[in-house]
């Protein structure tokens, strides 16, 4: 009767022992995670900021210098108000969409985060500690 007791607190400590080891596991992961979190923060800045700026520009800017390409198409080409202001918007539809595309192709140059490698390490060690210890 004394090693079955013996045997249930052998049992319930080490359920203990392993609750302790996770959390712990879980508190470095966390840890080791929040520099990462922040680079994650700059790259989702990047890519909020390249659609912001996509359509600030396109709403402000783009009616304003289409208007100006259009009065440029028609002292340079003679054309008239309807085909200047469809040829002065194209090409301002144009550069807008380039700079959204240099926007966003710097935004995936940061560097992505990458895994919690210390957390990775100890979990590994301590599977191989508890394999050892059972074998």
């Amino acid at each position: 009767m004394a090693e079955q007791t013996e045997i249930a607190e052998v049992i319930k400590s080490i359920q203990a022992d392993i609750t302790t080891i996770v959390r712990g596991e879980i508190a470095l992961a966390t840890e080791e995670l929040k520099p990462e979190a922040a680079k994650a923060g700059i790259i989702a800045g990047l890519f909020g900021g390249a659609g912001y700026l996509a359509l600030s520009a396109a709403a402000v800017l783009f009616s304003a210098f289409a208007f100006l390409w259009a009065m440029g198409f028609q002292a340079w080409f003679g054309l008239d108000l309807l085909p200047a202001l469809f040829w002065g918007f194209l090409v301002m539809g144009v550069a807008m969409l380039l700079l959204a595309g240099v926007m966003g192709l710097v935004g995936t140059k940061v560097p992505k985060p990458g895994p919690p490698t210390q957390a990775i390490a100890n979990v590994k060690d301590e599977v191989e500690f508890v394999k050892g210890a059972v074998a």
